[in-house]
This record gives structure tokens, C-alpha cells and sequence, in this order.
């Protein structure tokens, strides 16, 4: 199936519950600056522009990046800003909230720890993350193509534990499909978190 097939269908899919509960969480009286961490089409920056944030969206896929600038020219105005990036070398600006909807475990292990860093220096005292990381039980993980970074609910707490509140983390664990129709078993944890200092 092609990239623009996924791209369409993405675009189809439902906005996560946990990025609406993150745009409630924000400290009002912060800038509305969202970072869209591995965007894909766009999805959920559009979303985020229609909510009234400017947005920097960034993805490694140039046709991802092609296909949100053709749509934000129409629906966004001046308040969206995407390129082609790594999630290591993005430079983030400060932000209130931050993203990472299945996005995150595609940055390699090594990786990792630049592109967490460069996220918590960005994101404001009172901003809010939102985002996904890939358990050891998904049957990607267990592939162990070593190109995937892989968290425990352990390793969350302790990533999460010097600069940030957890809201809210929910486990997924079961037998699915990916938006291209194939079956796959998910793992994944979904983590809603606010930067405390």
C-alpha cells in the first residue's frame, strides 16, 4: 500500500482523547506554541491550528511534510510552520504543549536521549506533553529490529520523574491493526504529563 494511502487514512482517523485532554491542561497564560512531533499528514497539527495554536510540525517523510503544506496553505494561514527533520535534530522552539502521537518509538535507542532532552528544554513550566511510547510486548518490539526505542511503565516514571507531573498514562495492550490492514499486537502506553519546573 503507498504512503499517500497511510497519509489519507491518518488524516481520516480520530484526533487522540489525550492531545484534547492536553489543550485543556495548558497553563493559559502561556503561549499558544504547539511542536507536532513526527506529524505525518498533519492530523493533529491541523487540529491544533483550528484550536488556535501556531504550531512547528516536523516529520523525516518529505512526501508527510509535501502533503501538510499543500493542506495547512488552505486551512492554517500563517500559524503552521512544518519541514522534513529528524526528531534528534529538530530544534524545538519553547513551547506550551508538545505531541508525539506514535511517533516517538521510531526514534532510534541511540538517539533517544538528544531528542528528550532537546523536548523538555523546549516545552514551558505549566506546558503539557502528550504522546506515545511502545512497550516490550508489541510484536514490533519483539521483532527486535534495534532501530525502535522500547519503554516499561518503570522506564516512563523515571523519564518522567525530575520535570514533570504525570495526568495520566494508559496501557494499551492487544491484537490490532495498522492503518495499511495488517495485524499486528499493540503495546503501547499513551502519557499525558505537565512540565513542573
Amino acid at each position: 500500500m503507498s504512503e499517500q494511502v497511510y497519509h489519507e487514512r491518518s488524516l481520516e482517523a480520530e484526533v487522540y482523547p489525550h492531545l484534547r485532554m492536553a489543550i485543556d491542561l495548558v497553563d493559559p497564560l502561556l503561549p499558544k506554541v504547539a511542536v507536532d512531533v513526527g506529524c505525518g499528514a498533519g492530523r493533529d497539527a491541523l487540529f491544533l491550528v483550528d484550536c488556535g495554536f501556531t504550531v512547528y510540525a516536523f516529520d523525516k517523510s518529505e512526501a508527510a511534510i509535501a502533503r501538510l503544506s499543500e493542506q495547512g496553505r488552505t486551512q492554517s494561514g500563517d500559524r503552521l510552520f512544518s519541514q522534513a527533520c529528524s526528531f534528534e535534530d529538530f530544534e524545538y522552539p519553547k513551547s506550551s504543549l508538545i505531541t508525539a502521537c506514535s511517533s516517538l518509538f521510531f526514534c532510534r535507542p541511540e538517539l533517544f536521549p538528544r531528542a528528550w532532552r532537546n523536548i523538555s528544554h523546549s516545552l514551558l513550566p505549566g506546558g503539557v506533553f502528550c504522546g506515545h511510547f511502545m512497550g516490550p510486548d508489541d510484536s514490533w518490539a519483539k521483532l527486535e529490529r534495534g532501530d525502535l526505542t522500547i519503554h516499561t511503565q518503570d522506564d516512563l516514571e523515571e523519564l518522567f520523574n525530575c520535570y514533570y507531573k504525570i495526568i495520566d498514562i494508559y496501557e494499551n495492550n492487544f491484537e490490532g491493526m495498522t492503518l495499511v490492514g495488517r495485524k499486528k499486537h499493540w503495546h503501547t502506553y499513551s502519557v499525558v504529563a505537565q512540565k513542573s519546573i
